[in-house]
């Protein structure tokens, strides 16, 4: 009951594989299902579609992000920079660069009565292709899985499919699994991993609101009200990629220096948020994103959570959040619009990956450095078709 990513099986996309289907793919399910509401005043695939994410690509708190509730916020994760081409990973893992304070993550407890995040994984193996399975069981379908690891150089071609469940039947077996081919964090632990793309959460909290919109001229907003409460919520943890990816100080170049709270708030939607943790629960981890693409950006949505009252999140600092993000987003387009019109690229506040000195002469949007090929080179991000549409 969920979309394929794509009808063929081979293509050159996010994914290789036609077969997966991603968080993108879902929210477009819920906006057709939107669309088909407001023409026929038949709800019923709008809430299907919202039913199959929770059921199948949002992680559940208890079955698949064990010991999250052991996240510290003051330790949000170990850092490793980013290299420029998959040959130099695994990345070294250093222990000694300081990482911020996570500012969000007590009020999001506190308002759902969990540390478990609330957000899609990109990408599930909707027929078990690679043969995974969920939590290792090498056969359940709809299983998640991961691609992209090795930075700005690595194409489609070069990624290494993996399971989010890493304990260790795959790979390298009994050897740390795939976690070796990615970063150098001393002796691998087995552990889950997720990541959302922001894009595609905000879209869905994009395609809610219009759900609402229409279902209120018909008189039937009453009914869908348990679905704007989980876009509400949704758009309340996708605040995590409005933060620096480790938690660091907007504009502070080579220098390693922690984030104290807000200073590494960018206020932009960035390429992904990320979080995972140990399988048997002792900790977990947390990631915002540095690197903030024009084409993930969203004022529709971040308008939604910020002025209209069904969807405002439940946490205290949400509403000004998105609506500073609404400002900034919009700003964003004026910063990056070339005079033929396009919208050229984006803006990181992690040069390379490594938190950089910025190349002299670079402009700067709000101390952030601006990248026409920002995060994937192969091929450059700006010259993918749906972005720039």
């Amino acid at each position: 009951g969920i979309p394929y990513h794509s009808i063929e099986t081979l293509l050159v996309e996010a994914p290789d594989y036609g077969h997966l289907t991603t968080s993108e793919a879902m929210s477009y399910m819920v906006w057709l299902g939107a669309t088909y509401g407001r023409l026929t005043g038949d709800w019923s695939y709008f809430k299907d579609a919202w039913d199959k994410t929770e059921q199948y690509i949002i992680p559940s708190p208890e079955r698949d992000q064990p010991g999250a509730n052991a996240y510290i916020p003051a330790q949000p994760a170990q850092y490793a920079p980013e290299a420029d081409s998959p040959e130099k990973y695994p990345a070294p893992g250093d222990t000694n660069a300081p990482t911020g304070i996570d500012p969000i993550a007590d009020e999001l407890a506190s308002s759902y009565g969990s540390k478990a995040i609330y957000q899609m994984h990109w990408l599930l193996d909707i027929d078990n292709w690679y043969g995974y399975g969920n939590h290792g069981d090498g056969t359940s379908r709809c299983s998640y899985i991961n691609t992209y690891q090795r930075g700005a150089g690595e194409s489609v071609w070069e990624t290494i499919p993996h399971p989010s469940w890493e304990d260790f039947r795959w790979g390298q077996v009994n050897n740390g699994g795939f976690l070796k081919l990615f970063g150098n964090f001393g002796e691998p632990v087995k552990q889950w991993r997720y990541t959302s793309a922001s894009d595609a959460d905000a879209r869905q909290v994009q395609a809610t609101y219009w759900a609402y919109l229409w279902a209120k001229e018909q008189g039937k907003e009453k009914e869908l009200e348990p679905y704007f409460e989980k876009a509400s919520k949704m758009g309340d943890y996708l605040r995590y990629t409005l933060f620096d990816k480790y938690f660091r100080p907007i504009g502070v170049q080579d220098t390693a220096k922690a984030g104290t709270g807000y200073d590494s708030c960018h206020y932009l939607l960035s390429w992904y948020t990320s979080w995972g943790g140990d399988i048997n629960g002792a900790w977990s981890w947390r990631i915002g994103s540095s690197h903030c693409h024009q084409g993930y950006q969203n004022p529709v949505a971040a308008y939604a959570l910020a002025k209209e009252s069904v969807l405002t999140p439940k946490s205290k600092n949400a509403k000004k959040d998105w609506e500073k993000s609404l400002q900034r987003q919009l700003e964003l387009f004026q910063y990056l619009q070339s005079a033929e019109g396009a919208i050229a690229g984006g803006v990181t506040n992690s040069w390379e990956g490594s938190y950089g000195k910025y190349p002299e002469g670079t402009s700067t949007f709000y101390d952030m450095a601006y990248d026409w090929q920002l995060y994937d080179h192969d091929t450059p991000s700006n010259n993918w078709f749906g972005i720039q549409a």
